[in-house]
This record gives C-alpha cells, sequence and structure tokens, in this order.
C-alpha cells in the first residue's frame, strides 16, 4: 500500500538521487542520505504518512478482525413438499424466470407459505447452494423485493398465478 504513496512523493518532490527509500510497517519511508535537510523533509512525510494511514483506518488488526468476522448464515429453506396435482381451485401457478433465461413454473396449493419459493429456487438452481439471491416481482416498472420472512401464503400475498425473477445479491 505504501509503495505508491512512496513512489509518489519521491516523484513529486524531486529528492536527491541519493536518497534510498524502504518501507517497513513501522516507519513506512525511511531514507539513507547526508543531508540534513532531506532527511527532515522524510521524517515530516513519513509522519504524515502515518496520519493518513490512521485517518483512513488501516491497521493489521483490521484485516484479521476482517478475516474472523463470519458471514452472514444462509437461511434454512423449508423441505420442498410434491408438486400438487388435483383441484383448480385450490391450486395457483408459478412462473419463474431464472438468472440464466431459463423459465420454470411450478403449481402451489394457494394455502403454501411463500417461503416455498425459496425451496423451488434452491432445488432449480445448482449455483444457488453457494450464492445468496433475492427473488422480485416481474412487474415492468416495479422493483419489489419479496421477503422471505414473511409468513404468508400464496393467496394472502397476490403471488398466486404471478411471474418471479431470480436475482443474485
Amino acid at each position: 500500500m505504501f509503495s505508491w504513496i512512496a513512489s509518489y512523493i519521491y516523484s513529486s518532490q524531486q529528492l536527491t538521487k541519493n536518497v534510498k527509500w524502504k518501507l517497513t510497517p513501522e516507519a513506512p519511508v525511511v531514507a539513507d542520505t547526508a543531508n540534513e535537510k532531506d532527511e527532515e523533509l522524510l521524517h515530516a512525510l513519513a509522519a504524515s504518512m502515518e496520519n493518513m494511514k490512521d485517518a483512513i483506518g488501516v491497521s493489521t488488526t483490521d484485516k484479521d478482525e476482517e478475516e474472523q468476522t463470519p458471514s452472514p448464515k444462509k437461511p434454512t429453506y423449508p423441505l420442498l413438499p410434491e408438486e400438487p396435482k388435483g383441484d383448480r381451485n385450490l391450486l395457483c401457478r408459478v412462473g419463474v424466470r431464472l438468472p440464466d433465461g431459463r423459465r420454470l413454473q411450478r403449481n402451489f396449493l394457494l394455502t403454501d407459505p411463500i417461503q416455498l419459493l425459496w425451496s423451488f429456487c434452491l432445488s432449480q438452481i445448482k449455483e444457488a447452494q453457494t450464492r445468496s439471491f433475492r427473488l422480485t416481482r416481474a412487474i415492468p416498472g416495479a422493483l419489489k423485493f419479496l421477503n422471505y420472512e414473511s409468513e404468508l401464503t400464496f393467496a394472502e400475498s397476490g403471488l398466486a398465478n404471478s411471474m418471479i425473477s431470480v436475482t443474485w445479491e
């Protein structure tokens, strides 16, 4: 990170050719020079770079904390029951547009929770096992994300006989 800063400072200040740059974590810029003025300038630059580093918030402990922070857990989706057959008054058909352009359709009971849509998408998209996705209503001009936490049924949510789009987060 400090190499580009050091090269920028070096080129912008037009320091003498006998200055040798060394980068270390403790002191980002250290020079071996006989000229006292150049040495003072380099110490001032090193101090200002330390201030920039503190202002930006870069430190080795920040990187360690980021690595230890667990990623958000994917929700556990309910088991997808067998596709219902029977009285059409109790069923609804939902179309799903996948990210790769394919379109699928499946029948659900009107009383089924809409969370089964996530289970259905997970069963149809291999990449969804490792990558999180969102479901949106495929209504032109209106972008409405579906909420997995919702406990609505297909009848209550208005998703019966509609088209849903799957997008990657």
